[in-house]
């Protein structure tokens, strides 16, 4: 067990969002994705000392659904450590939440040479996916000059016993200077090397993102009159540690 030091918590205690070190990012963002991400106290709130992002079915801005995504880009930003959320999350159809983090130098190199850490999306629909959390990295490959990833639906999947939505557990990854692995709670679910093949994508500061998304890749993963919305994903606190 590393010798670990609490550098930052957020743990939603106060009345609303701290926007001193969560920005709300706005409109149709990434992947053509269909919803909306909104300002609106609606999709983004505390509650019972929880953060909700909520995702719902609403006409708003020429979009069918809105949702919200929070980040600490203009605030926060952190090379290597242990970054933690516990969490409950949504279910149904096409809803995509993460938890996840992008290299701060983001605008200057652009995707993915600034390397993506997925800590944890869930995609929803079928009995297995309710039940399952996926890590992934990205990053641009050294070798081929190409998008390149690690984990993700092909080996970086874990299926817990049960739905995710039905209670808080604890999503993690340690990332050192060597290597990342990743956490459910006290289980270890996937590891990866950091090689000379990534470019220096993580070794360098990385901000947090939270969100819900609907998945939209082609008609048979988008959202429909199957998809049970609203749906509420419930952050209980997030934390980083850094070894001491």
């Amino acid at each position: 067990m590393k010798n670990w030091k609490l550098v930052f918590e957020d743990d939603f205690n106060e009345p609303k969002l701290n926007e001193a070190v969560w920005h709300k990012d706005t409109g149709f963002i990434r992947n053509r994705e269909p919803q909306y991400y909104t300002t609106e106290d609606r999709n983004c709130f505390i509650e019972d000392g929880c953060l909700v992002i909520q995702t719902l079915r609403e006409e708003y801005k020429g979009a069918h659904y809105t949702s919200a995504e929070i980040t600490t880009e203009f605030s926060h930003a952190w090379t290597y450590g242990r970054f933690e959320m516990r969490a409950k999350l949504p279910r149904s159809r096409a809803v995509w939440p993460a938890f996840w983090t992008l290299g701060a130098n983001i605008h200057e190199v652009n995707w993915p040479l600034c390397g993506e850490i997925d800590i944890m999306e869930k995609l929803g629909g079928t009995e297995l996916r309710e039940r399952q959390t996926i890590a992934t990295l990205h990053w641009l490959s050294a070798e081929t000059g190409e998008h390149k990833e690690s984990g993700g639906t092909s080996n970086g999947t874990y299926a817990y016993e049960r739905e995710l939505s039905e209670d808080f557990h604890i999503y993690a990854v340690e990332w050192t200077k060597e290597r990342f692995v990743w956490y459910f709670d006290d289980t270890v679910i996937y590891q990866c090397d950091i090689t000379p093949d990534m470019q220096g994508s993580f070794d360098k500061p990385h901000f947090i993102l939270l969100n819900t998304a609907l998945e939209n890749w082609d008609e048979n993963s988008c959202p429909n009159e199957d998809t049970d919305l609203p749906q509420r994903y419930v952050i209980d606190y997030v934390r980083v540690y850094q070894e001491a």
